[in-house]
């Protein structure tokens, strides 16, 4: 996992950053201590996150399995956000390798477009995109 993220729309890299720091295991009160920012800003993103974890874990496995000619799992993590985080990162790796346009979209850029914009959000992801068009990206 990287500590850098950038580009998801609302929940952009700025929170995907912060995402992949509480998968390390960092509270939102050590994640803000550490960035400089208000408890109240980074607060509910790590628990919104987690709310969904499970459903873009799922949603990111599938993309990975899809775009990967050879799929690479990850291994299981310490926690669900954890694993979330981590299969977002595979699954980015795997279509940048693909498609090289998606080397100029974030991990997290990648994670909403795939997902809708709903790495965040109370919805479930979308239906699966068609992977063949991603060259588009």
């Amino acid at each position: 996992m990287s500590a850098a993220g950038g580009g998801l729309a609302a929940a952009d890299g700025c929170i995907g950053g912060r995402l992949e720091v509480a998968a390390l295991g960092m509270g939102h009160r050590q994640i803000a201590a550490r960035l400089g920012l208000a408890e109240g800003t980074v607060r509910g993103w790590p628990r919104r996150f987690l709310r969904r974890s499970e459903a873009v874990r799922r949603y990111l496995t599938v993309a990975l399995v899809a775009v990967a000619d050879d799929p690479v799992m990850p291994e299981a993590a310490a926690s669900p956000l954890a694993d979330a985080v981590t299969v977002t990162v595979a699954a980015h790796r795997a279509a940048a390798v693909t498609w090289l346009a998606v080397n100029t979209v974030s991990q997290w850029g990648f994670a909403g477009r795939a997902i809708g914009g709903r790495v965040l959000r109370a919805e479930e992801p979308r239906p699966m995109p068609a992977w063949e068009g991603a060259e588009q990206w």
